[in-house]
């Protein structure tokens, strides 16, 4: 496994040398903090770098966070104007969608973006240069 190697000490090193798990909990503290429209924009930022299986699992937490909306994440999906098939499966255009959408729900949104960090800290990586810049931030008090 030398790519997987190479990869996860490019990572580290682009983390400030940071564990997987330091790095998931600074990007979680540092959604938990941000504006709603600050953290969308940097989220539909990240659609365009982030794998098919980040996008999967993004979008998954989106609608997951949504089930504990008065509405449910199916209704919350149709409200956005996409299918929640769509948002699960990953396509970019759905997932920031439902994104943009939650902006009117600060909580769901912070709650799923710190989720998906935490459950997927691999992808911290491919997320928009001033969304890891915060997070580099809060790292520099754990490194």
């Amino acid at each position: 496994m030398p790519f997987m190697d190479d990869l996860s000490k490019l990572a580290g090193e682009y983390l400030g040398g940071a564990s997987p798990q330091q790095a998931a909990d600074a990007a979680s503290a540092h959604v938990q903090s941000m504006d709603p429209n600050d953290l969308a924009g940097h989220l539909t930022q990240s659609l365009g770098g982030m794998d098919q299986s980040s996008l999967q699992s993004l979008g998954t937490q989106l609608l997951s966070s949504f089930t504990q909306h008065p509405a449910g994440a199916d209704a919350a999906a149709q409200q956005a104007g996409v299918s929640p098939t769509d948002v699960a499966a990953g396509d970019p255009g759905a997932v920031g969608t439902l994104v943009n959408y939650a902006k009117s729900h600060p909580e769901i949104l912070q709650n799923a973006a710190s989720a998906f960090m935490q459950k997927n800290p691999g992808a911290i990586g491919q997320m928009a240069p001033g969304l890891l810049q915060g997070i580099m931030g809060r790292l520099g008090g754990l490194t």
